[in-house]
């Protein structure tokens, strides 16, 4: 299996290869990089797909705190190891966090960004103190105490798919969870970028669940409209995760939105 080591991080990322285009796969918080499975099928054929368990979760591991721009540094090394030189980034979730700081720290690596379920703001007060408990429980408590939870968390992605939610639930609960206060600590503490939006210059695509509970669809509208070129798509009645719900409608956007790049 592929890991790579950066600092204090040790990264399992997974490599479709190839000569080809390249796309960037950053998953959302709970989640590893298994969860773009259905875009790995997809896009393979034509594109080179990277996915990486960030630092935490998966199979990735770390030793201590870090933040979203430690994150994006991560990916860009990852890129250099990889000898890949730009990339479409997608991400999903606090995937698209990360992905927005590599294209502010390093706009001549990032060709366009698809940012599905994200946002470029912070937590309300509540918001942050509701989550940090969360995120206390999912390291403390035991998988029949955290059951509850991990079935609202898999609604919250993934709707009413039944598979889904019994398929991470699984992985939950056989899964170390005692590193998850350093990714937590990322998530809590990131940076609202909102007022940075107007410096990424790359073609963005902006995709939501009209459904969304983690993330109202409202704040990817804000985020869309600040950043200059940039499409909005709200697939109604999708949920946080509609890469994996909505797959097919997901991987047809995206891959006319490719398209259009190499027209250009």
């Amino acid at each position: 299996m592929p890991f790579f080591s950066v600092d204090q991080h040790r990264i399992f990322y997974t490599d479709t290869g190839g000569d080809k285009p390249a796309l960037i796969f950053s998953h959302g918080f709970f989640l590893d990089q298994s969860s773009f499975e259905y875009q790995y099928d997809y896009f393979r054929e034509n594109y080179r797909c990277i996915g990486w368990d960030e630092m935490g979760f998966g199979q990735s591991t770390t030793a201590d705190n870090y933040s979203y721009w430690d994150s994006a540094e991560v990916i860009l090394r990852l890129m250099d190891h990889l000898s890949i030189n730009n990339a479409t980034f997608v991400g999903v979730s606090k995937g698209g966090f990360i992905s927005l700081r590599c294209a502010l720290s390093a706009p001549h690596r990032v060709n366009s960004l698809v940012l599905i379920g994200s946002e470029a703001g912070i937590f309300d007060q509540q918001q942050k103190s509701e989550f940090a408990d969360l995120i206390s429980a999912w390291r403390e408590l035991n998988s029949e105490e955290l059951s509850e939870a991990m079935s609202a968390i898999g609604e919250t992605y993934f709707g009413s798919d039944i598979n889904q939610i019994s398929k991470w639930k699984d992985i939950w609960c056989n899964q170390d969870r005692s590193c998850v206060n350093f990714p937590g600590h990322a998530l809590l503490n990131r940076d609202d970028i909102t007022d940075r939006l107007k410096d990424i210059a790359c073609p963005t695509f902006v995709i939501h669940g009209g459904d969304d509970k983690a993330i109202d669809v409202s704040k990817a509208k804000v985020m869309a409209s600040g950043l200059p070129n940039s499409q909005f798509l709200c697939i109604e009645g999708a949920p946080h995760g509609p890469n994996a719900t909505h797959a097919s409608v997901v991987n047809e956007v995206i891959e006319g939105f490719l398209a259009k790049m190499v027209e250009q």
